[in-house]
């Protein structure tokens, strides 16, 4: 699942024939799920032009309506591209805004409205998580409330905290 890992952000690529056969012999959609149930922020990236599907037996009105769900339906916004090299070109846009955004995030603004959004700017506001170790806390121990009744112990156990950062994230739970 996912092609390309930026920061944390999971990209998925597919041509327009594999987004096409995919959705034919009916396993686009599982994939879609699978990729939106990840831990990571998701997007699609589409690779490809019309003329690449042309001997598809495929409605236009399908491919649109198959788009839009995976935009909508699933929260996963579609990156398009015409080529490989147009591809290389978008992952490079992607991680400088990635790295910008980064150096600049801050918890203040707007109250994220995806639930797994919600939990890790919840999850930022303990000492030391970035958005980053908010993820993986939250890939490893499944929800909020997992987390906030983890001994030390536990917390230990997620890549990136140790003895100290455990003891500073109990500490700001339990007052």
């Amino acid at each position: 699942m996912g092609d390309y890992q930026l920061n944390d952000w999971l990209i998925e690529r597919k041509t327009l024939p594999d987004l096409v056969q995919s959705l034919c012999d009916g396993r686009l959609f599982s994939q879609i799920a699978r990729l939106a149930a990840s831990p990571s922020h998701t997007a699609q990236l589409l690779e490809g032009c019309t003329q690449d599907i042309a001997g598809y037996q495929i409605r236009r009105e399908a491919l649109i309506g198959t788009l839009c769900s995976i935009s909508i339906n699933f929260h996963i916004p579609i990156l398009r591209s015409l080529s490989q090299t147009e591809t290389a070109k978008i992952l490079y846009f992607c991680a400088s805004q990635l790295n910008r955004r980064e150096n600049e995030l801050t918890l203040t603004g707007r109250k994220p409205k995806r639930k797994k959004n919600q939990q890790l700017f919840i999850l930022q506001s303990l000492p030391e998580v970035d958005p980053k170790l908010a993820s993986r806390l939250l890939y490893h121990f499944k929800n909020i409330e997992a987390i906030f009744t983890a001994p030390e112990e536990a917390l230990i156990r997620v890549e990136g905290i140790g003895k100290e950062k455990a003891r500073k994230i109990r500490e700001a739970l339990t007052g």
